[in-house]
């Protein structure tokens, strides 16, 4: 088991990993997505963990259960840490629940850093051309015998090692 995280860039970006994806796993995902046509069937029938981002208290509740849920049923986690995409070719900020829930479960972080799509796809003018891209998945991060207080260390180390890695990727070709 592990806290898989990967940063969001467009809402396919599940797909991206599909090929690295555990045979256990749950994904967090904002609640409103629920009804985002079939996205919310999907959402639905995998039971993933939806959390409410309007409501601070609501969202850690809900990553509590999730945690406990995590651990109890030995199943990864699936997690977008910026808890929102990214429309340019830079990370954003990351929420601690991630990093909350891998150090309560004891569970190890699992980066997972997908190559920025503007070489093939742009929105501004809605063109998408047929591409091949590179998904990168980082060494984990232990999280055994960490605790509470560590969690902005956890999210700062992993952070930078997914900066590093897009990075690269932004500028190194096939």
């Amino acid at each position: 088991m592990c806290v898989i995280i990967k940063v969001a860039l467009m809402y396919c970006d599940i797909s991206g990993a599909a090929g690295v994806w555990p045979k256990r796993c749950t994904v967090v995902s904002k609640a409103s997505l629920r009804l985002a046509g079939p996205m919310g069937i999907v959402m639905w029938l995998s039971n993933t963990i939806c959390i409410n981002r309007s409501s601070h208290k609501d969202a850690i509740s809900a990553m509590q259960k999730a945690s406990a849920a995590a651990k109890r049923d030995h199943v990864s986690v699936f997690i977008f840490p910026e808890g929102t995409r990214s429309d340019n070719d830079n990370l954003l900020p990351f929420k601690k629940g991630a990093f909350h829930m891998a150090i309560q479960c004891q569970f190890p972080i699992q980066p997972i850093v997908i190559e920025p799509y503007k070489r093939f796809l742009d929105h501004k003018n809605k063109v998408f051309e047929g591409a091949t891209y590179r998904v990168r998945v980082l060494p984990r991060i232990e999280t055994k015998g960490m605790n509470e207080s560590q969690v902005d260390e956890l999210l700062n180390e992993t952070r930078a090692k997914m900066v590093e890695a897009f990075e690269s990727m932004k500028v190194s070709t096939f």
